[in-house]
């Protein structure tokens, strides 16, 4: 069974929404690499940390707690990409925004993609607040302040973990369950940060060698 023009709208929906999550929680920069300049940096929305961010909020949550937040048959990205464009349409609304809309840059998103990447952050930060009608929120969120102050800390933290941790380097198998990937390559994240990688054993200082004489004892 083929996927309807509408959920395929809805998917555009929420990668847009959480590609421009991730580019203002790691966006690219310049570093200096030597004598010759700087160099470009790749931030977490051009190694496809959105893609982690979604799986995460998709796939994550234990049936219980699904139950618990009435969302047996549902996902966590949708709800959450609402949450971001409520916080986002509040700050145009009360004029708070710092810089202009832009749609071109994702173009399939609502307001939280509009934003700068400045205004997104603080879009994040209204939201943590709870400066929103949460009334007019999606279940799990509606009415659930402190589901919503989680998700907020959530949401900051998520494209940390896939930025920085292995799953950069799953490359094609990286949305398959976790059994199923495969390292590829070494992590961008950890190449960044000049991580050398696990060790299963690295050398300790354990003390200095001690030598003895041994004494020649008469019978």
């Amino acid at each position: 069974m083929g996927i309807s023009e509408g959920e395929r709208t809805l998917n555009r929906y929420i990668r847009s929404t959480f590609q421009a999550l991730v580019e203002a929680i790691i966006p690219p920069h310049l570093k200096y690499k030597d004598y010759l300049g700087t160099a470009q940096v790749a931030g977490a929305q051009k190694l496809h940390v959105y893609e982690y961010v979604i799986w995460i909020l998709d796939h994550s949550i234990a049936l219980p707690v699904k139950e618990q937040l009435n969302l047996v048959n549902g996902a966590m990205s949708k709800p959450t990409a609402e949450l971001l464009d409520l916080g986002a349409a509040h700050l145009v609304q009360t004029g708070q925004i710092l810089y202009p809309l832009n749609v071109t840059v994702f173009p399939n998103g609502g307001p939280f993609s509009a934003l700068s990447k400045v205004d997104r952050l603080r879009a994040i930060t209204l939201i943590e607040r709870l400066d929103i009608n949460l009334e007019n929120l999606s279940i799990p969120y509606k009415n659930n302040p402190e589901l919503v102050r989680i998700m907020m800390d959530v949401l900051n933290e998520l494209p940390l973990f896939g930025h920085y941790s292995e799953w950069t380097a799953y490359g094609t198998t990286r949305l398959f369950s976790p059994e199923f990937r495969r390292v590829e390559h070494f992590p961008l994240g950890w190449f960044q940060t000049g991580y050398p990688g696990p060790s299963f054993g690295y050398r300790d200082f354990r003390g200095f060698l001690a030598t003895f004489k041994h004494k020649k004892v008469d019978d």
